[in-house]
């Protein structure tokens, strides 16, 4: 072999060329033949040459040759094959309409599936590089991290300011909130560093941002105003730079406006900001309260800093803090480090869920496509004459293939243009219906990435459900179809090679649709524990009214530090003459229309206590072992506690209003704290004490436990339960900054009837003080709105999957039958009922519905671990669900059984023998 054609054999572009070369060489000679033929003929050279290129197609031919050489014919073919597949859809209107219809339901899901997901948890967020700002600072051991964010206290916030490197810019937000009051409600706002918004890299659309002058003790108030505020409260008045405001009965000057599109981490909330003054730490004193200052960490990543550098670097710099703390935390209670990025943590309370929901939408698009492939077969009978005429006329079984999986593609691509229809809808309802608070949904709408991945889907969509089908008509014998005429074959489950993928694809729909419905069950369970989860209150017309008062300045501008001894004293006066003007007009709210019960409490009832206390029961020694300490929620009430809440008196009795001032300190207990603290001993007449005080108590009721929302539990894990302290009683409080009581109501009639009335005479009772009222009704059922999303979600799409294993299961048995019409009519002649069609029938129906079932039974009982972290008092491996969903799935397998069975006894045997 030569080194040319060794070349033109390993080197195929230099073989190309050479061909081409070759062809237009010979292409040439021929020109020339026929020039000289023409001239031969009379004409003149020039007319001689021009003819002969003309009749040659000189150009033509050369292209022509030329693209077969280089293998782009398959563009004509392609084409050609387009074509014929549009025309034969166009032929079958029914089965066209009922496989992109099919599809479209599987792609228009999966596509708003990924939409929703792209938006919520991958879609680069709204700030300049913003993949290197991350959230620093420490989350305590048993705090939920996916919903709490890493926090920081005075003293953290300036050692990181100070000694970090890992960061280009480093900021605080406060987490206390101040409410503004307005004729629109109440605007949250937050109080931030003046680097907050150069870290953001934010311009202001009017006047400035924040400067460190602003950051500074004694400095002016000044606010800043998002886009909204500006609008909806001045009137988008481009000179509202200047403008005052009154924020905590302290006036603030507006100096600037942010962008109508800019967000607020790290929870897109706050409508305002002002500086936040990060003062100088000071050591503890006896005269005073030191504040930590919480506050959120965030900073912007240096170049070329990894994540695990800057984790590694602040968690040595908290470490130093705290040993230097005067009383520092032993190493494995203490808060771990923590640099998470802000667009995994805004995401991460709904990755789990998302996860479920991609996994239900991506079973339904396997669901449909089974059902396609199981069509394509079934059609396959009708078209198979067709195939073979085209394998004698010479096309390969490529050739074949490649025909059927073009057919299939454009199917897949009509569904998907349909389907984009259907996700756009999904994705135009989905705010509405989902739980509040995911980030970024209500950006997620019809754009290019979501064309993007429609099309790509739909191409996959078609190669999948169409590979199979071509793959098994590409493989028919010739002689066998042709002599087989128009009549059907016979033999059941074994006529044609091609049913056997029929049967495992209806087996495989049984397998998903079982699947799907087994997690939906589980999630209804969810839901339904949950809405009906004894919490140990009535909680059915009870209003809570809540009021607070900010004292000026008091926590608005700092970001930790001390506050003396004055300032407390100021505040919890101004709070205990406000708690001692509603205790005075409790009688006016008693007898307000529409008024059942009435009573004060510490903290709002669906919440646990808002203060945990290590208990010590008398005479025990208080063990010094603070793991061993006896823990328990305490909450001050009024006498009428009981009957507004209606609790549940297990022994003894309740708080009276003989259980004042000059009567002996008392207590009501929980049934877990009984448990826990005496035993199996009556728990009536036993005293307790508080670990860090001498003043004992006595226990003279037992009420049920109360459970209160689960997952905004803020109570230590090992609480034992609750005690219940009377309000009228003097307690020594060791937390300096009090709160004015909760009032709850229960109402005769209609709550929402009592709200303006409750909230008019407490703002008379209050002036100064911010009043919110709600029911508990109103708040149970938010909380539920997340279950109930799961469950509701889950249950349409385990809907579907179950009809459309239906379907596909009453296809293979209505395939089979319309197969075996011969066999079935001499059956009958031969003297078999109706009641043997039906069987025969069935059992071959019921074999498939039984794989399918013990199948989906294997697969279920390892994939329910998905939901398992969203799933309230049932476990993943419930035996009732899958009991009822295995029921479920056999009655809808044996009604898609009965209807080709029913079919199949009105087969009339001469009808059949005579057409034989």
């Amino acid at each position: 072999m030569g080194w040319r054609a060794w070349l033109q054999r390993f080197v195929p572009y230099l073989g190309r060329r050479q061909a081409e070369a070759d062809l237009q060489e010979e292409l040439r000679l021929h020109v020339e033949l026929e020039r000289e033929r023409q001239r031969g003929a009379g004409l003149p050279e020039g007319d001689a040459h021009r003819a002969a290129r003309r009749r040659l197609g000189n150009g033509t031919l050369i292209r022509e040759r030329t693209r077969d050489v280089w293998g782009w014919r398959w563009l004509d073919d392609l084409v050609r094959d387009l074509r014929h597949a549009l025309r034969g859809l166009k032929r079958s209107p029914g089965f066209s309409t009922t496989v992109v219809l099919v599809l479209a339901l599987g792609i228009g899901a999966n596509t708003a599936m990924f939409s929703i997901v792209y938006g919520v948890l991958l879609r680069p967020l709204p700030y300049p590089d913003s993949e290197t700002i991350v959230l620093a600072g420490k989350v305590w051991p048993e705090s939920p991290e996916r919903s709490a964010p890493p926090t920081l206290t005075n003293p953290e916030l300036r050692r990181l300011l100070a000694d970090a490197e890992s960061f280009e810019q480093f900021a605080a937000l406060s987490r206390r909130i101040v409410l503004w009051n307005g004729p629109d409600g109440d605007l949250p706002g937050a109080a931030v560093t003046p680097s907050f918004f150069p870290l953001l890299r934010a311009t202001p659309r009017l006047g400035r941002l924040f400067a460190a002058a602003d950051a500074v003790e004694g400095a002016s108030p000044v606010v800043l105003l998002s886009h909204g505020v500006w609008a909806s409260r001045f009137g988008s008045d481009p000179e509202v730079v200047g403008a005052s405001v009154e924020l905590e009965q302290a006036v603030h000057t507006v100096i600037g406006v942010l962008p109508e599109d800019f967000e607020s981490p790290p929870h897109s909330v706050a409508r305002f900001w002002t500086p936040l003054v990060v003062a100088p730490y000071e050591p503890p004193a006896d005269d005073g309260l030191d504040d930590p200052g919480w506050m959120i960490g965030i900073g912007r990543l240096r170049p070329g800093v990894s994540r695990d550098q800057a984790v590694t670097e602040v968690r040595t710099i908290l470490d130093r803090q705290r040993l230097e703390e005067p009383w520092p935390m032993p190493p494995d209670h203490a808060p771990q480090a923590r640099v998470v990025g802000l667009r995994e943590w805004r995401g991460r309370p709904f990755r789990p869920v998302l996860a479920m929901l991609g996994a239900v939408t991506g079973l339904v698009l396997l669901l449909a496509c089974a059902n396609v492939a199981g069509l394509l077969l079934a059609r396959g009978i009708v078209r198979r004459r067709e195939l073979v005429i085209r394998a004698a006329l010479g096309a390969g079984r490529g050739r074949v293939v490649r025909q059927l999986l073009t057919e299939s593609v454009v199917l897949g691509v009509i569904a998907g243009a349909v389907g984009v229809a259907v996700a756009a809808g999904i994705v135009r309802a989905a705010p509405a219906l989902a739980p509040r608070g995911v980030p970024g949904l209500d950006d997620v709408a019809v754009d290019a990435t979501m064309l993007a991945f429609a099309g790509g889907l739909s191409v996959v969509a078609g190669l999948l459900f169409g590979t199979l089908p071509a793959l098994a008509w590409s493989r028919m014998e010739l002689t066998r179809t042709l002599n087989a005429g128009g009549s059907a074959a016979a033999g059941g489950f074994g006529c044609l090679r091609a049913n056997r993928g029929q049967v495992v694809l209806a087996v495989a729909q049984v397998a998903l649709a079982l699947v799907l419905l087994t997690g939906a069950g589980l999630l209804l369970r969810s839901f339904v524990a949950f809405v009906t989860l004894d919490r140990g209150f009535d909680a059915i017309d009870v209003v809570v009214v809540d009021a607070w008062i900010d004292t000026p300045g008091r926590l608005s501008r700092r970001g930790g530090g001390r506050f003396d001894a004055e300032a407390i004293d100021t505040h919890n006066v101004a709070v205990g003459q406000a708690a001692a003007a509603l205790l005075v007009q409790m009688d006016r709210i008693e007898h307000l229309p529409g008024v059942a019960a009435v009573a004060r409490s510490s903290s709002d009832p669906l919440f646990s206590a808002n203060s945990t206390r290590p208990i010590a029961v008398v005479p025990r020694p208080v063990p010094s072992d603070p793991r061993r300490q006896l823990l328990a929620g305490v909450r001050r009430v009024d006498p009428g506690y009981a009957d507004a809440m209606r609790l549940r008196l297990q022994a003894g009795r309740f708080i009276a209003n003989s259980d004042g001032p000059g009567s002996p300190p008392v207590a009501v207990v929980s049934e877990s704290f009984a448990r826990a603290a005496f035993g199996s001993a009556p728990a009536v007449g036993q005293r307790f004490r508080f670990a860090f005080g001498e003043e004992t108590w006595e226990v003279i009721g037992v009420v049920a436990d109360v459970t209160p929302l689960h997952d905004l539990r803020i109570a230590e894990e090992d609480e034992a339960g609750d005690v219940y302290l009377s309000m009228l009683q003097p307690e020594r409080n060791p937390f300096p900054f009090s709160s004015l009581p909760t009032v709850l109501v229960r109402a005769a009639g209609e709550p929402d009837a009592v709200i303006p009335l409750l909230t008019g005479v407490l703002a008379d009772i209050h002036p100064d003080a911010q009043v919110a009222a709600r029911t508990l009704e109103t708040e149970l059922s938010r909380e539920a709105a997340q279950p109930r999303f799961y469950a509701a979600c889950a249950g349409i799409f385990a809907a579907v999957a179950l009809l459309l294993a239906a379907f596909g299961l009453h296809g293979v048995l209505s395939y089979a039958v319309s197969q075996r019409r011969r066999e079935i009519g001499v059956r009958m002649a031969l003297g078999a009922g109706r009641a043997d069609v039906v069987m025969l029938v069935g059992r071959q129906g019921g074999t498939v519905v039984a794989a399918g079932i013990v199948l989906g039974l294997l697969a279920a009982a390892a994939s329910t671990r998905v939901v398992e972290s969203i799933l309230f008092g049932v476990t993943p491996t419930d035996a009732p669900t899958f009991l009822a969903v295995t029921a479920v799935v056999l009655a809808a397998g044996l009604l898609a059984c009965w209807l080709p069975a029913r079919r199949a006894t009105r087969v009339d045997p001469m009808e059949v023998l005579r057409f034989e």
